[in-house]
Formats: structure tokens, C-alpha cells, sequence
């Protein structure tokens, strides 16, 4: 399909092995967005899994998750001035300039084989909205828009190259199945105005999701194995 792309078995089998390690043992480390300029060696394990992938190019930006809620439609852009901007005057500010990426990558780091649910729903039709938030929660689906479901497997990777909304299922037997981590990174053409003095955020509205909801705090990351 035009504009998304799907591989399977991405990592060789030891890269594989050392990506779950890492992203399990140290999970609560990684902040959660990251940035990477293109003229800039990786500085931690995570950054040289992905340029292995992807090559220098381009900027990267990078955020792991682990979550078996679901995620509603949205679009990859600059989220996290967005947020920061959310934390600091109540609201997402109407003024802020929409950057997108070039493109985004869904690395599928591990997925419970008896996973049920959690798929990845993708609006191959549908860009971005002009005039509509990036922290959007009222975005609805047209009734017959298409949506294409995707089942997330281990070692597989999606890749599509337009700001297409798209939502992740909730894990409907999360009693049993406590993991669906991904390793998500996207490609930029320039550097977004909130990474420019620091590249390592941290977000509480998603590390401790329905406790306190603190700004964005700028913090240091070089883990490596």
C-alpha cells in the first residue's frame, strides 16, 4: 500500500535478544521522547539499533512504550511542545506551529503471542486535520472511513511516510498478557524548537498515567549494553 510499508523478522536474532533485555531490566530509565541530530554518533543502545536501520540521513526522534491501554487516534507531530505547552497555561496553545516527521517506524519489540486485541489501527486516507490540536481526544472516524488493522508481531516493524491518524486496541485479556512494548522512531528533516537545548524528556502524564501530572522535565539517558 502506497505511503505504509510492513516487515517482518527486522532484527538479526542477538540484536533482537539485547533490544528486550535492555527495554525490560531498564524501562523506567528511558526517557520518554528522545532526540538524536544526524551528525551526532548514538549515545546509547537504543539509538544504534536504529540507525543500523535507518543510516544518518535524517534527525531521529525515539520513544518507547509498554502498554497494553489503548491509544487514541492521533498523529505523530510535535507532541512534546504540545505537552509542555498543555502543563504551562492549561491548554495547548492555539499559536503553536504543527511540525511533523517524516515518516514514523513501529518496532514491535515484543508481543505476547496469546495477545488478544492490541492491534494497530491505521488510517491509510486520512492526514492530519488543519486546525484540529496535536493532544486531540475528540477525533472520531467518519462512519465508513477506511481503517486498516494491523496485528503487531515480535520483530516486525511498520513504516508509513504521511501524518495519518491511527490508535492502538486496548489488550482485552491484559489478566494474562502484561506486555506489548514498542520502539517507536521517527525521522526529521529539522530540528523541532523543544529539542534544540535538550534532547532527553521525561512525561509523567505517561510513566505514572492517573497520578500527578507534571511538566515535561528535560534529563540525561546513555544507557548501552
Amino acid at each position: 500500500m502506497k505511503h505504509i510499508q510492513y516487515a517482518k523478522n527486522v532484527l538479526d536474532v542477538g540484536t533482537l535478544a539485547n533490544l528486550q533485555d535492555l527495554c525490560f531490566q531498564h524501562f523506567h530509565e528511558i526517557p520518554v521522547y528522545n532526540f538524536c541530530r544526524k551528525t551526532e554518533q548514538p549515545s546509547n543502545y537504543l539509538e544504534e539499533v536504529i540507525r543500523d536501520l535507518i543510516g544518518y540521513d535524517h534527525h531521529l526522534e525515539y520513544w518507547v512504550r509498554d502498554s497494553t491501554d489503548e491509544t487514541l487516534m492521533h498523529v505523530d507531530a510535535n507532541e512534546l511542545q504540545a505537552k509542555r505547552d498543555f502543563f504551562k497555561h492549561g491548554s495547548e496553545d492555539p499559536r503553536m506551529i504543527k511540525e511533523f516527521p517524516l515518516n514514523t517506524h513501529i518496532l514491535y519489540v515484543y508481543v505476547d503471542p496469546k495477545m488478544e486485541g492490541g492491534k494497530l489501527l491505521l488510517m491509510p486516507e486520512q492526514e492530519y486535520i488543519p486546525g484540529r490540536k496535536i493532544l486531540d481526544t475528540t477525533f472520531k472516524p467518519e462512519e465508513g472511513a477506511k481503517i486498516l488493522v494491523i496485528e503487531p508481531k515480535t520483530n516486525d516493524m511498520v513504516l508509513f511516510d504521511k501524518p495519518f491518524y491511527h490508535a492502538v486496541e486496548k489488550v482485552i485479556n491484559d489478566d494474562i498478557v502484561k506486555h506489548r512494548m514498542a520502539l517507536m522512531f521517527s525521522s526529521w528533516k529539522k530540528v523541532p524548537s523543544v529539542y534544540r537545548e535538550h534532547e532527553h524528556w521525561s512525561n509523567d502524564m505517561i510513566t505514572h498515567p492517573g497520578g500527578p501530572n507534571y511538566e515535561p522535565q528535560a534529563m540525561e539517558f546513555d544507557l548501552t549494553i
